[in-house]
């Protein structure tokens, strides 16, 4: 049967309203419109963007391939919603609060441990804090500081951060949007690897490092240059294992500006936050136990696991988190800054190419849903959100969301005890995550 452009070949794109079909002249510029029938959009023009949402709804049509691509246009912003599955339910448990020690003063960031969560203060002095015993010890101080004459590019502002290994015994202080930190091992005190990147475009992103564990050592990954990352024994800074570097030519995995760094639970694989020249966003993710066993060789035999997410111009620091060992969730449902909407896009890195023989270069898509926006954390199948809206639970496998607690925006999430928490002005709020879809 011929569309209703009149021919008889496939529906490609978006649904477009009359106007933009019919456009005799110029090709008019359009709206991305959301119909509230689960991801369904189309693309309107001004006139049907004032009519009812109904008729503008009916007016909109699929045509072929050739058809789409003539009417061009520029998107002129988006209007509507995707449909949010909803069979929220109350929350198990209590959101409890402990107020910071008092000789912590102003605390700038938290990390959670296994040994007990370690605070940064203002004035530079690194606590460890035992909540259930109230005992708090100052273990280190740091001399990173944000540079008085540092500027925002683009809203991010440099700021510190505050990073610590699963075992309590190293933790990181750096500038985010910065060049500059320094591992210190906190039963000495002492500076083991002072950590500077090249400062090419390092204001667009986070300070690209994390810790984990190989070989029975602490391995701290983090950028030395835009498009390499490495990785060092925490306690000695040896090397123990880099990016190649490419002298000229290009590859998949080279020409990515690395971001903030995310590990999935058990430490196997590492996905990067990165984008690439127009810039767009593209997230990456290479496998650890390759890399940190094998160093440049795992990068030339190709069994370094490397896939890359879908872009998305001019929009990148977003939420990322590992629901398991292959599964990835990215937040935000668009391919461009300006049609972004609340929600999520799951995705398989466990996925095979088309000859089975391999990990696909570009994973499988497993789930898109609407509503999940701010920082996402996942726990026991389940993905969580926190935004400025509140906290919410959502099962990623279907898309629905299962319930919401007010007033709980957690920044941090507890693996050792199960808890996510939230730095707030009247201290450390702790929910946890065990039981949350009972």
């Amino acid at each position: 049967m011929a569309l209703i452009c009149g021919h008889d070949a496939p529906a490609h794109g978006l649904p477009l309203c009359e106007h933009i079909r019919n456009a005799a002249t110029e090709p008019l510029d359009h709206y991305l419109h959301y119909t509230g029938r689960g991801l369904e959009r189309q693309r309107i023009c001004v006139i049907c963007r004032e009519e009812p949402a109904p008729a503008a709804t009916m007016a909109a049509a699929a045509v072929c391939e050739d058809c789409f691509d003539a009417t061009g246009g520029s998107l002129i912003g988006v209007f509507g919603h995707p449909e949010t599955l909803d069979e929220a339910r109350p929350v198990r448990g209590m959101v409890e609060t402990n107020a910071l020690p008092e000789e912590a003063g102003k605390v700038v960031d938290v990390a959670p441990t296994g040994d007990g969560i370690v605070l940064l203060c203002d004035d530079g002095r690194i606590l460890r804090w035992d909540i259930d015993s109230g005992r708090c010890t100052e273990v280190a101080r740091t001399t990173i500081a944000v540079p008085a004459e540092a500027e925002a590019w683009c809203d991010r502002n440099q700021a510190l951060r505050l990073h610590a290994s699963r075992d309590g015994a190293f933790a990181a202080v750096v500038i985010d949007y910065g060049r500059t930190g320094e591992v210190i091992d906190l039963t000495t005190g002492a500076v083991t690897v002072p950590l500077e990147n090249d400062g090419h475009h390092s204001d667009t992103v986070p300070f690209s490092l994390a810790f984990t564990e190989h070989a029975g050592r602490v391995v701290v990954l983090h950028r030395r240059q835009w498009n390499l990352v490495e990785a060092t024994d925490a306690a000695t800074g040896v090397p123990v294992a880099r990016m190649p570097q490419e002298e000229g030519g290009s590859s998949t995995w080279s020409g990515h500006f690395h971001g903030a760094l995310h590990l999935s639970p058990a430490g196997t694989r590492c996905a990067s936050d990165a984008w690439v020249w127009h810039p767009a966003g593209r997230p990456v993710a290479w496998s650890l136990d390759r890399w940190l066993s094998e160093g440049e060789r795992a990068w030339s035999e190709d069994t370094i696991g490397w896939a890359g997410l879908p872009s998305c111009g001019y929009y990148w620091d977003r939420s990322l988190v590992w629901l398991d060992e292959d599964r990835l969730v990215l937040e935000g449902l668009g391919d461009d800054e300006q049609e972004l909407v609340p929600g999520a896009r799951v995705f398989d890195l466990g996925s095979r190419g088309p000859d089975g023989s391999k990990p696909a270069d570009e994973p499988a898509e497993t789930a898109t849903f609407a509503g999940p926006k701010g920082r996402f954390f996942a726990a026991d199948g389940l993905l969580f959100s926190s935004s400025e809206s509140g906290f919410e639970i959502w099962n990623p496998a279907t898309g629905v969301r299962l319930g919401a607690l007010a007033g709980f925006r957690p920044t941090h999430h507890d693996l050792a005890r199960g808890e996510l928490i939230e730095l707030s002005a009247i201290g450390l709020r702790r929910w946890r995550t065990a039981g949350a879809e009972s």
